[in-house]
């Protein structure tokens, strides 16, 4: 038993132990037990006060002090949600890439991705969208690993990458686009958490045995708190690692 509870609990018995010896003094007043009752309401008085105060404390200790603890870390990582799948979070990031200015993405391939909201990313690109796309080898031993664990067909990934890596390029030419407008560098190492940063709100989340990818639970951060800022840095220091990374050239 912890410490505090040990203490609550001596109080707790001594404020019973007080109400208890109050009810030996009688309650109705007679010529010679004046004393005895003024003995009976003191008892009672403190008995009755400690009580009160074990009773909030206990509530203070228990139940508000564990919230209280559990919105600072929310308020501290500015966790703004969690979806169940990424289907469910798409919608949210369908929204704000109508405006959006930058756009990061740590992705298989984003095959669907590119399909739906190929068309907005062209539109954004024209009004000065910076993309950024991380994404692995496609000859990577991990690729046909987590074909295996998520259960797709065999060489799916590796297509969406090169779907990927094709739509990038063909986007660059086709918009006449500048080397810094859109990006791509691949990566030797495991596959890392999807991310996609889109201005001031990042969405991250796991790659699970079986289950795909668009079947996977995600979370979103907004900036100025600790989960932004962490996943932000990770990928910048994977983009910015020449050991691991190499930019694929887009012609």
């Amino acid at each position: 038993m912890k410490r505090e509870n040990i203490v609550q609990l001596l109080i707790l018995l001594l404020s019973i132990i007080l109400i208890l010896f109050a009810n030996y003094y009688p309650t109705t007043p007679s010529g010679d037990n004046v004393e005895k009752i003024s003995i009976n309401t003191v008892l009672l008085s403190i008995g009755c006060s400690i009580l009160a105060v074990v009773i909030i404390n206990f509530v203070e200790y228990h139940i508000t002090l564990p919230e209280v603890n559990f919105m600072k870390v929310i308020n501290s990582w500015k966790l703004v949600s969690i979806f169940k799948t990424r289907q469910e979070m798409n919608t949210v990031t369908n929204k704000l890439l109508l405006k959006s200015e930058e756009l990061d993405i740590a992705a298989l391939g984003a095959s669907g991705f590119i399909n739906y909201q190929g068309d907005v990313l062209k539109t954004r690109l024209q009004k000065g969208l910076k993309i950024r796309f991380l994404i692995p080898h496609k000859e990577s031993d991990f690729i046909a690993q987590r074909e295996k664990d998520e259960m797709a067909q065999e060489g799916s990934i590796k297509k969406a990458i090169s779907d990927l890596v094709e739509w990038v390029r063909i986007t660059k030419k086709e918009l006449n686009l500048s080397d810094s407008a859109i990006q791509i560098r691949e990566y030797s190492c495991l596959p890392i958490d999807s991310i996609m940063r889109i201005d001031s709100n990042l969405f991250t989340g796991p790659f699970m045995v079986k289950k795909k990818s668009q079947l996977t639970m995600s979370y979103q951060y907004k900036k100025g708190g600790d989960g932004y800022e962490y996943y932000k840095k990770y990928f910048e220091e994977i983009w910015n690692d020449d050991n691991i990374t190499n930019p694929i050239e887009l012609g």
